[in-house]
């Protein structure tokens, strides 16, 4: 990491990863070509699940223990200034690339090697987990679409090898 005053450690990584609305997965494809989608994740310990349809790109690609690269960003906003603030700085070269045209955020980024989850009952959990997240307020009609869906739905675990993290925060 180039910007060491920026580096976060493992626990602000996973609090980046858990907050995340969605995250960027990138594998190499098999022609050689990358292969990008946002999705939605759920996170539990050293792991991180997503759903997909049983057939198609993930399904094609995410095979025992593909490496998969995992960008997640849990803040990211230009800052605002008071008029004031703005008078200040606007004959300031530095201050205005360092504190107005800039983004503050808060990155992750984890590698990680995929395996298809099989097993019903972990894969139940892994929905679970996604639905914790993404539909809390659902929970009580969990367990009739979770039963309902089970067969059409994959799960892939991406076991975390190594993370980084980031944050510029003015």
């Amino acid at each position: 990491m180039r910007r060491k005053d920026r580096n976060l450690d493992e626990v602000a990584a996973f609090e980046i990863i858990d907050k995340c609305e969605y995250a960027v997965i990138s594998c190499v494809d098999d022609d050689g070509s990358v292969f990008s989608i946002p999705i939605s994740i759920a996170r539990e310990g050293m792991s991180v699940y997503i759903h997909g349809a049983v057939a198609g790109s993930k399904a094609r690609l995410f095979k025992d223990g593909k490496d998969v690269e995992m960008v997640c960003v849990s803040y990211n906003k230009v800052p605002e200034h008071t008029e004031a603030e703005f008078e200040a700085m606007k004959d300031d070269g530095a201050k205005l690339g360092s504190r107005v045209f800039t983004t503050e955020y808060k990155s992750a980024i984890a590698k990680t090697k995929v395996y298809p989850v099989t097993d019903d009952t972990k894969k139940i959990k892994a929905l679970r987990l996604l639905c914790e997240k993404y539909t809390p307020g659902y929970m009580s009609a969990f367990e009739t679409a979770a039963m309902h869906g089970l067969k059409a739905t994959s799960i892939y675990e991406f076991k975390i090898q190594s993370l980084s993290a980031k944050a510029k925060i003015l």
